[in-house]
């Protein structure tokens, strides 16, 4: 009798095992078959938009890489440091990176132009080929946003070159005051400008100033402050 129990109790725990396994196996079997209904809703032109979509979308990221790096490429620079101001080192160093061939030109265009004192010290991305006006224009970007503005400019009566050239060193209008005088002789200014104050907008070009003084630019300048004296 005992041994028909434990007989029966064992066949009951096979029972047990059987059924829970029976259940996983169905539950498996139901989790399957939705999967492939859900799959299934799917048509065939979706699949394919998918697949053409991904494609679409690796294609333009392999044109952006190569997009890139030829730019970059054709953006080839040079890092100029600038840690003085002075033209004439500012040319030898541009001379020995090899972005200019001739220093002095260069220094020299940067005085008579008058832009050699906006250059302001820093760090530069030159692109390989710049001319030198454009290297100019770019190191001085900076110090003509800082010099914007609008002055009075006295020039005195029976003024001569050389006065001339200390008031316009004395508004700050130049870079250098001995370049600016040898302009103002070279043009033969002095007889042709006036005495009177002349509204002057800075930054300005040296030869831009003196044609301004000359009374040769569209600009009307004030007539001169009181009366002229007797000859």
């Amino acid at each position: 009798m005992k041994s028909n129990g434990r007989v029966s109790k064992l066949f009951v725990n096979f029972l047990r095992i059987v059924v829970v396994l029976l259940i996983v196996l169905v539950l498996l079997f139901i989790i399957k078959w939705r999967m492939n209904h859900l799959f299934s809703m799917m048509t065939p032109d979706d699949r394919k938009d998918t697949t053409i979509t991904e494609e679409i979308r690796s294609s333009k990221e392999q044109i952006d890489k190569i997009s890139s790096a030829a730019k970059d490429a054709s953006e080839k620079t040079t890092l100029l440091k600038l840690e003085t101001t002075d033209p004439d080192s500012v040319a030898k160093n541009l001379k020995d990176l090899g972005l200019i061939n001739d220093a002095t030109a260069f220094s020299n265009m940067a005085k008579r132009s008058g832009m050699a004192r906006y250059i302001t010290a820093g760090s530069y991305e030159i692109p390989e080929g710049a001319t030198a006006e454009t290297i100019l224009k770019k190191l001085t970007e900076i110090g003509l946003q800082k010099a914007t503005r609008t002055i009075t400019l006295e020039i005195p009566y029976g003024a001569t070159d050389e006065i001339i050239a200390d008031v316009v060193m004395k508004e700050d209008l130049v870079a250098d005051r001995v370049t600016f005088l040898q302009m103002i002789r070279d043009a033969g200014a002095v007889p042709r400008i006036k005495p009177g104050g002349y509204v002057i907008h800075a930054p300005i070009k040296a030869a831009d100033l003196l044609n301004t003084l000359m009374g040769q630019s569209g600009q009307e300048n004030p007539a001169p402050q009181g009366e002229q004296p007797q000859q």
